[in-house]
């Protein structure tokens, strides 16, 4: 028997507690010792070991309170700690230039920090939202933007917009939502994937058809049960990857890979993914089939997959050809990776994606709450709908109209500042750097407070204010550039805000013109779960008809 051994064996019981209590009391020590003496000290809540501030966290009922608490207590620059990690949170527009600034020596490219996980599913190289490899990423987002630029795709997904509304419209009809209450919240994310579906791959998602199935069972929509049956296989498999996101993200790699139940649920996921990823190859082969069979351009789709395939070859559709990162067709792997990430945003989804920006669900909702509860606003609204597009309600919106919408314009981009559909934005220092006269590491984890920018007294009269002349000539020119985040900013601003605009417009335009919402009572407001995106899932309403 070894000494070591011996020594342990003739431990007592105490001897062993009071070793142990030793040892928590050094580690402790230590651990404060380090977080006093630590090298540029930002204000922020005193962490406690091990778990940092999560305890705070969890008391202040959601991360969006959490940081209006923190900006109010210390000021528009703080410091968290979730574990052992620390987080730096900034809240003013000075502060956030340095991340947010547009120029190539950007030192804020990097979304998060390097993540195993991602780098199995193939995201840390491909598509937009976490790639860390700019080179690949600069090819995506070229991708992107050449694709969403054409004006023939947003005329295209101006018409399917109203399309979709008209099918929610009926729906709404035939269950008499003009005269009982409902919850717009439940359609919203439903409007939004069926709409996302045909702009990205000119197919029917089915998911409001599959919601007024179970309100009228006995009349059901009029889709073949086997498209619906697709369609509903599909949609589940991708929620069940944006989950897979968040479990690669956040499970430690040795649970992942050492634990039973952790190799049982990454195998899952990976089998789930590799699903997707055939699903999504064999349309896009199918549609090449199609593509090549057509030999006039103009009756070639308009949507996104087809817009991809076509780009760099003799039947290309978009503005620019051949300059840039993008001189050859592109591969069916990499217009399955912007394919996924174009409907990340469509399908009911909490990951932080302002790279393509669809929030349409989430902000529709807030902007008709803040409408109706605003009686000047929406007279201004209407009377802007009605000057623009005429009182004859079969009059289709072209997309030259939406320009024209300047009001409309501002009630959405106040609505985005009020009550942003998203909390936070993430960056993490690529190089030393400062900010706000404090020295920023390498490697430090930076988060934007969305709302402490956007509520900030310091850019904003009255932020509480729901108040869209504040985007109106010539108020606007008093906005500063980094103090409204609705589409991100910097590098890695949303290449989709063209068409997130066209789709929001165009939604606003329809629902004013068209009807009378109403709160449930006086007293309704949504209900939010706040979280990366805030999201509304209840809004009580009626949808009448306006009158004429």
């Amino acid at each position: 028997m070894s000494s070591l051994t011996l020594l342990i064996s003739s431990l007592s019981f105490w001897d062993v507690l009071i070793l142990f209590g030793t040892f928590i009391i050094l580690y402790i020590t230590r651990f404060y010792y380090s977080y006093f003496t630590r090298e540029t000290p930002f204000p922020g809540p005193l962490p406690l070991p091990l778990i940092g501030n999560i305890i705070q966290l969890n008391l202040s009922g959601d991360l969006h309170n959490w940081a209006l608490e923190n900006q109010a207590k210390y000021g528009d620059i703080w410091e968290v700690y979730i574990g052992s990690d620390r987080q730096l949170w900034l809240a003013r527009a000075d502060l956030v230039e340095n991340i947010l600034t547009a120029s190539k020596d950007n030192k804020y490219f990097i979304r998060n920090p390097p993540s195993s996980g991602l780098d199995i599913m193939g995201m840390s190289s491909n598509g937009l939202i976490f790639n860390r490899n700019r080179e690949r990423w600069h090819f995506y987002r070229k991708m992107f933007a050449q694709t969403l630029s054409t004006i023939k795709f947003s005329r295209q997904a101006t018409e399917w917009v109203q399309q979709a509304f008209a099918n929610m419209e009926g729906y709404f009809m035939e269950l008499g939502f003009d005269k009982k209450v409902f919850n717009f919240a439940d359609w919203m994310p439903r409007f939004t994937a069926d709409m996302t579906f045909r702009i990205a791959m000119d197919k029917h998602a089915c998911t409001m058809a599959s919601l007024y199935n179970t309100h009228a069972p006995s009349k059901p929509a009029p889709y073949p049960q086997e498209v619906v049956n697709e369609a509903n296989e599909f949609i589940t498999a991708f929620k069940k990857f944006t989950s897979t996101i968040s479990y690669f993200l956040l499970t430690p790699e040795i649970i992942r890979t050492k634990t039973p139940t952790g190799r049982s649920q990454t195998k899952e996921h990976l089998d789930n993914l590799n699903w997707l990823h055939k699903s999504l190859i064999k349309i896009i082969q199918q549609r090449r089939k199609e593509i090549e069979k057509i030999n006039d351009n103009s009756q070639l789709k308009s949507d996104f997959l087809t817009l991809m395939i076509t780009v760099n070859t003799p039947k290309d559709m978009t503005q620019k050809r051949g300059d840039g990162t993008i001189e050859e067709p592109l591969t069916d792997e990499d217009i399955r990776a912007s394919i996924m990430e174009m409907l990340l945003g469509g399908i009911d989804t909490l990951i932080v994606n302002r790279e393509l920006n669809k929030q349409t669900s989430n902000l529709t909702c807030f902007i008709v709450y803040l409408v109706i509860t605003h009686p000047e606003v929406k007279a201004r609204l209407q009377q802007e709908l009605d000057t623009v597009l005429g009182t004859d309600l079969s009059r289709p919106i072209k997309y030259e109209d939406l320009n024209k919408l300047v009001y409309t314009d501002a009630v959405i981009k106040e609505t985005g500042r009020l009550m942003p559909a998203t909390s936070i934005n993430l960056r993490v220092a690529e190089e030393d750097d400062v900010i706000g006269g404090y020295p920023i590491k390498k490697g430090q984890q930076i988060i934007i407070s969305s709302l402490g920018v956007q509520h900030n007294s310091k850019h904003w009269a009255n932020p509480k204010e729901f108040n869209p002349d504040r985007f109106l000539e010539p108020n606007n020119h008093n906005i500063d550039r980094y103090s409204l985040e609705i589409f991100g900013g910097g590098m890695r601003l949303c290449p989709g805000r063209q068409l997130a605009m066209t789709e929001m417009k165009t939604i606003a335009a329809l629902i004013f013109r068209k009807f009378d919402p109403e709160l449930a009572t006086p007293d309704t407001v949504p209900k939010i779960k706040y979280e990366s995106m805030n999201q509304c899932y209840e809004l009580m309403l009626r949808f009448k008809p306006r009158k004429a």
